[in-house]
């Protein structure tokens, strides 16, 4: 599949949207970046997707999808409240399904196109607990902040929440980002 077709295929054209509109959170009625970029609505995708399929349980999705070259893609999700990473990881995969039976590829093409970026509150995450129950770990949400700072220095990423795990299995690279790290991360790529 030509991924520069993207724009011409009916479920990503009709959800066509911007980064700041993705990123609401009409519980608290506030905007999680004010960047008016173009992005996929991938919720609005999910919705799309699943119309006619009669399903007993909606699947979850991530709320944006960017493109940013010819064969480079960024799935954003927002999170404003508290992170469960559970309900995270279940957003990724049900996306992952979902885009690649759309654009009729493998999980290969994720692995070498497709990045994550978690965006979260951190003033929201700052207290609470993040727990891998695969590992039987908890981590303070404190140390991942202690985490980031010490994995920076090898010029390495600091994932948090757990969700290391789909780097090189899902996606090329994942993120997870505060807002302000956020804004950061869209400056250094040239939006």
């Amino acid at each position: 599949m030509n991924t520069n077709d993207i724009k011409n295929i009916k479920v990503f054209k009709n959800n066509i949207s911007t980064l700041k509109e993705t990123s609401f959170d009409k519980d608290n009625n506030t905007y999680m970046t004010e960047y008016d970029i173009p992005v996929i609505d991938f919720d609005g995708v999910k919705d799309d997707y699943i119309e006619n399929l009669k399903l007993t349980e909606i699947p979850k999705s991530n709320d944006a999808l960017l493109k940013l070259a010819e064969d480079k893609f960024v799935f954003i999700e927002f999170k404003n409240g508290s992170v469960k990473p559970f309900n995270v990881r279940r957003k990724i995969y049900d996306s992952t399904l979902i885009f690649t039976d759309i654009l009729n590829i493998g999980i290969s093409y994720m692995r070498k196109n497709v990045e994550y970026i978690l965006v979260y509150n951190e003033s929201k995450n700052k207290d609470s607990i993040q727990e891998d129950k695969r590992k039987n770990i908890t981590t303070p949400t404190s140390f991942n902040t202690i985490a980031k700072t010490i994995t920076s220095y090898s010029g390495d990423n600091y994932v948090a929440f757990g969700l290391k795990d789909f780097e090189n299995y899902c996606f090329k690279k994942v993120y997870t980002l505060t807002e302000k790290e956020f804004e950061e991360y869209l400056k250094s790529i040239g939006l």
